[in-house]
């Protein structure tokens, strides 16, 4: 059975879109193919989702969280009982899957 990994790849407030730049979504400029290679890389071992968290309702669970390191102030209180990797946008942006992986693996 393979673990679970939510990355937080963008946000929302009781589902509208919040105006942020701090996610990951807009830092790549290929995000499909990102999330599609992510999950390549991560295979078998980790399942892996990216969903767009919704500051409205509780933390969402799973083995992992991946968080944007930019929004470590917001998440601080919200993610304190969670294993979370804090990733950069430089390492999206420069498709840094093994570093990425490496964090997962580690957390």
């Amino acid at each position: 059975m393979s673990k679970k990994v939510l990355w937080v790849w963008s946000f929302n407030n009781r589902q509208q879109t919040v105006g942020t730049l701090a996610g990951t979504s807009g830092v790549t400029l290929r995000p499909i193919k990102f999330q599609k290679e992510m999950r390549e890389v991560l295979a078998p071992e980790w399942e892996i989702e990216f969903i767009s968290d919704d500051w409205s309702e509780e933390m969402p669970l799973a083995d992992v969280i991946v968080l944007p390191k930019t929004n470590k102030t917001l998440y601080a209180e919200r993610a304190k009982n969670a294993n979370v990797v804090w990733v950069s946008g430089i390492e999206v942006a420069e498709h840094d899957y093994e570093g990425i992986k490496q964090k997962i693996v580690e957390a």
